[in-house]
């Protein structure tokens, strides 16, 4: 297999010599994390994971530099041993979805092409399982004039939504609701919540949400008697908070609970200092526009599209 060398760079003269696509390995983790910090071209969206939780896995490819290329170099200070010239991560979490996790492709390969080929051994892997779909939230421009010839097509826009303070609307109580944070024992009941809320490629799965307690700024669920009703997750940085999830049990959506929650989540970030609030939806999201415009927050214009490529023998 070759690509063409558009680099200039005289030490990247030998880069038509590339091996074959193969599964990262354990040992590969220095070597990505060389290639995400030396290139132009990465795509990164991870979800409180950390790429080195998929190394080993069949999702997990990527593309090394020639071995008769690194054995003309040694011993040289100027070629690791190990060097990688792409990377792609599509994983399942929960299944049938899939999304691209992590990309990167060295500045002198044909961007397009190193894709095409990633791809192509990990949809030949996914196919072996239950994925049927895979999304792609592109976050660089690069992306968009590559998608469609890999087999995706855009499926929505999510926009970002601020809000400039932290004031709070009047807000109506919601009998005997219980807004509490989150305990080891919720999490099989949100897992459950998360599949009657969303379909596959929104799902959060019971690992994902675990891995989100350890870093949110404030998880908290809502109760009513013994029934989880909805939950809200919400990162932080220096100055703002961003509310990640808020998901309410569509039998109970319209009373009131989604509005208690977020309301809860304000008078937190109130007392962790925060100036501002931002988070996410999807642009034909009516109802959660609703809900984020009684609280005063508006579009800032930033959007994001979202991909997807189906999983098929086709």
């Amino acid at each position: 297999m070759e690509f063409a060398n558009q680099c200039s760079n005289p030490l990247n003269r030998e880069l038509d010599e590339i091996s074959e696509v193969r599964v990262a390995k354990k040992s590969d983790a220095m070597a990505i994390t060389r290639l995400l910090n030396s290139t132009r071209f990465t795509h990164y969206h991870v979800d409180w994971h950390m790429p080195v939780d998929w190394l080993g896995d069949a999702g997990f490819v990527v593309i090394p530099r020639a071995e008769a290329v690194l054995e003309a170099h040694r011993p040289s200070l100027f070629l690791p041993q190990d060097e990688l010239l792409a990377c792609l991560a599509v994983t399942a979490e929960p299944m049938p979805a899939a999304w691209v996790r992590l990309a990167a492709v060295s500045d002198a390969l044909d961007s397009q092409k190193a894709l095409a080929d990633m791809f192509a051994v990990v949809k030949a892997n996914l196919r072996a399982t239950a994925v049927t779909e895979v999304g792609w939230l592109v976050l660089e421009p690069w992306l968009l004039t590559i998608l469609p010839d890999l087999g995706f097509e855009e499926f929505t826009v999510m926009e970002t939504y601020m809000k400039g303070d932290l004031n709070l609307p009047e807000i109506k109580p919601v009998p005997d609701l219980l807004i509490r944070p989150v305990a080891p024992e919720d999490f099989e009941k949100l897992a459950a919540l998360e599949t009657a809320v969303f379909e596959p490629l929104w799902r959060f799965s019971k690992e994902t949400l675990r891995l989100a307690r350890r870093d949110a700024v404030s998880f908290d669920v809502a109760y009513l008697g013994d029934r989880l009703v909805g939950y809200q997750i919400s990162s932080g940085g220096r100055f703002g908070a961003h509310l990640v999830r808020l998901t309410i049990s569509p039998d109970l959506q319209g009373q009131g609970i989604g509005t208690a929650i977020f309301a809860h989540t304000i008078e937190e970030y109130q007392r962790r200092g925060y100036q501002h609030i931002t988070l996410n939806t999807q642009v034909d999201n009516d109802a959660s526009h609703r809900l984020y415009k009684k609280f005063g927050f508006s579009a800032t214009g930033e959007q994001m599209p979202m991909w997807v490529m189906s999983v098929s023998e086709s």
